[in-house]
Formats: structure tokens, C-alpha cells, sequence
């Protein structure tokens, strides 16, 4: 297995919450002349591949109402913008300005505004010194100051998510009973923003969720907010069950981009929009897959599925060449009727991509059998590793003695 770690030179490249210089200035908008301007920028470098790799940046307003925003800032290496996603960007040199797109144009005081992109690079990701929003730097704090100081705070690694406990509330999602939200029943329960995940049903049910309510509680007491195909109570919700229809998970995303922002919602302003995966079972896991594509997806997690060989359900395994983030594939062994299929799209996949086989589980063992803790601790150390760079979870996921030394696992990992 090749393991390229590049965060031994920088502990923190990876997820980095970065001050600034400040320096007195106006934000677009109705502000007035005296009013205060301040923003705080979180950069994060997810994933690494030769030759590049993928990063999402979190715009906090912490000044008057912004309505249209620019954010600039000039890379440090050889960085070159190659895709970007949830708004548009130019860039001449090392220099670049990204733009809001229409529908986040708008930032309130407090509020978030995230976006990503994919750039080439031939050296280890760094931070970026400085960030500009709409002509202000970016300090972490309001107010005009006399002085021009620029710090970036590193943090330690935070608590592997696998260790927490909450207690979970499965409720209908707001608004929309295609959805079903697990969630921890404490919005504070954790020291940050929630994670979200965006999960398919087996048999692609899109009514019932009932089999994998174990599973995704699992998972959201770990916490994580995962947004289910399937209304609370089985009830009719319009959809029909059976074959994927991966848009239920891309609107799934956008339900909680609304929600982060309703006002009385009780995740307003706790989930982290730049830590988003999707994930799914069987027929969910192809949902999943196509999903993924999705420019606001930084990870997915593939359960006992897979594109077939003969382009069933209408999608051929040429979908593997349109991801665009880390990839988990896990079966259940030979017994496990995706099996092969699971193999064959690892095989296939040109992203960082782990396989992961239990093979005890067979088909529904991760989900409802007697390795379901096992698979679902599995799920959450990889998410925590993509989505936060936890370096617990990376040396579980990735080390000859993390999952690779739990019989009977068997693990592969390539472009790590």
C-alpha cells in the first residue's frame, strides 16, 4: 500500500482555521460608513492524489449583512485551479478571487458561505498567509486596527468521532417527507459543526427506512447529521421505490443547506457545509456513487454495491471516472452477492480509494447482522478521515495495524 501523509511537515495543513491581518474596510452592502468589518475564513485540504488535490473553504461573515462576495487570496506554491463548485473563480498567477454563486450570494452577520475546488500541485498543500473578502482581510474578529499582524493558528488533532456517544433524535426532515434525519438530540453536543451525510436505502427504498435505522443511529451518535431517503413514519411521500434515483441525495444536501440557515431550526448554523459525504446500501450504494459527483460531496462510502459490467439501472462503471473524492468500497465476502462487483469498482476507481471486506457480513451484515458495530465504526473512521483529517481515524483506516490487523478484515488502499 503506498501511504503519502502530508501533514507530517505540516500538522495542520490539512484543516487549518485561519487569522488574519485586519485593516479597516467596507463590505458589499447596505452597512453604514462606520460600521465594522470582519470575516473568518476555514481552509481545508480533504484529499491528496499525485499531482493535486481537493479543497473547501468556509467564508464566516463577522460584520453587517453581505449581499455578493468575493474572496482572494494568493497561493503559496504551484497550486493552479483546474474545477471549482457552489460559485466561480479566476485566476492569474499564484493570485485568485473566488465569487459567490446566485444562491449564496447572500451571507448574514454570523452566517456561513462555503465552496471548493480541485487544483493541480506537485508539492505538499499549504495555507494560503492571507484571504480578502470584498476588500477586507480576514482577521477572525471585527473592528479597524492600526496594525498589520498576520498569524495562522494551527490546531491539534481534535477528538476522533468514533469515541463519542450522544444520544440521537430520528425526526422528519422539515419541510420534506422524502427525508428522515438522524441526528445527535443535542445541536451542542459537539465542539464544532456537524458533518453531514446524505445516505441511499438498500433495494433503493425510498419510502421505508426501517432496516437501516441501527446503522445511521450509529452514525449520527458519533455526530454526524445523516439525511435519509424515506419518510419517518413509512408513510407515502411521492417516490417510488426500487431503482436509484441519486438526485434524492443531492436534494438531501441542499434540504440541509436550507436548514442551516431557517430560522428556529434547531441545526441553524451547526452543520459544516464543507463536510459532506454520501453514502449508501446495495441499490443506495449506486445512488451514492452518482451522487458523489456532486461538487459539494467530499467523500463516499459504497456498501455492498457497484456499478455492474452490463450498465444496469442505466449507469456503467465508466461513472468511476467522474468522482471526485476519497472512496470507501466494503463487502461482505464471497457470500455477499456484490461481492465481485464491489471488487471490480475499486479496481476501476482513480480516486484515493479504500476496500474494506468483512467476510462474515455477506450482504446485509453491515446493516442489520451482527457486524454492524464493526462495519459502521469502519464508515465513521474513514468519514472523520476525509472529511476531518483525523489522524486516529487515518492510522485506523490506513495502518498495517489499524483495520488491516483485525481479523478477519481484509483492507487495500491505493493513491493515499
Amino acid at each position: 500500500m503506498r501511504t503519502t501523509d502530508f501533514r507530517a511537515s505540516r500538522p495542520a495543513a490539512l484543516v487549518a482555521a485561519v487569522t488574519l491581518v485586519a485593516t479597516a474596510g467596507a463590505l458589499i452592502g447596505s452597512q453604514s460608513a462606520a460600521a465594522a468589518a470582519g470575516c473568518r475564513v476555514d481552509y481545508a485540504a480533504g484529499s491528496q492524489w499525485p499531482g493535486g488535490f481537493s479543497a473547501t473553504v468556509a467564508v464566516t461573515n463577522l460584520g453587517d449583512p453581505v449581499n455578493g462576495w468575493r474572496l482572494s487570496w494568493t497561493f503559496p506554491g504551484d497550486e493552479r485551479i483546474t474545477q471549482s463548485w457552489n460559485g466561480s473563480h479566476t485566476q492569474s498567477g499564484a493570485q485568485v478571487t473566488a465569487v459567490n454563486a446566485a444562491w449564496n450570494a447572500a451571507i448574514a452577520t454570523g452566517a456561513t458561505a462555503s465552496f471548493g475546488f480541485n487544483p493541480t500541485s506537485g508539492a505538499t498543500p499549504a495555507v494560503p498567509a492571507e484571504f480578502t473578502l470584498n476588500g477586507t482581510v480576514c482577521t477572525g474578529s471585527t473592528g479597524p486596527t492600526t496594525t498589520t499582524t498576520t498569524t495562522t493558528t494551527t490546531p491539534g488533532p481534535s477528538r476522533p468521532m468514533i469515541e463519542n456517544s450522544f444520544p440521537v433524535t430520528r425526526e422528519a426532515a422539515y419541510g420534506d417527507n422524502r427525508f428522515t434525519v438522524f441526528r445527535p438530540s443535542n445541536p451542542q453536543a459537539l465542539d464544532r459543526p456537524f458533518p453531514v451525510l446524505a445516505f441511499g436505502n438498500g433495494a433503493c427504498a425510498h419510502t421505508n427506512n426501517s432496516e437501516v435505522t441501527r446503522a445511521l443511529t450509529f452514525i449520527a451518535s458519533k455526530g454526524f447529521v445523516v439525511v435519509d431517503t424515506g419518510s419517518v413514519d413509512g408513510s407515502p411521500n411521492g417516490v417510488p421505490s426500487g431503482s436509484p434515483i441519486p438526485s434524492l441525495l443531492t436534494d438531501a444536501i441542499t434540504w440541509a443547506e436550507r436548514e442551516q440557515n431557517r430560522s428556529g431550526a434547531p441545526l441553524r448554523q451547526r452543520l459544516d457545509l464543507v463536510k459532506v459525504a454520501t453514502a449508501g446500501h446495495s441499490c443506495g450504494g449506486l445512488e451514492a456513487l452518482v451522487a458523489a459527483q456532486d461538487r459539494r460531496v467530499s467523500g463516499v462510502v459504497s456498501l455492498d454495491s457497484g456499478f455492474f459490467a452490463d450498465g444496469s439501472f442505466g449507469y456503467p462503471r465508466s461513472e468511476l471516472g467522474k468522482l471526485h473524492t476519497p472512496a470507501l468500497f466494503m463487502d461482505g465476502g464471497p457470500s455477499d452477492i456484490a461481492y465481485s462487483n464491489n471488487q471490480a469498482n475499486y479496481d476501476l476507481a482513480t480516486v484515493p480509494s479504500v476496500l474494506a471486506r468483512h467476510p462474515q457480513a455477506g450482504h446485509t451484515g453491515f446493516i442489520t447482522g451482527s457486524q454492524l458495530t464493526d462495519g459502521m465504526t469502519t464508515v465513521v473512521q474513514f468519514l472523520d478521515m476525509v472529511l476531518n483529517a483525523n489522524p486516529t481515524a487515518r492510522a485506523y483506516i490506513l495502518s498495517p495495524s489499524g483495520l488491516a490487523s483485525k481479523p478477519p478484515w481484509v483492507t487495500a488502499a491505493k493513491h493515499f
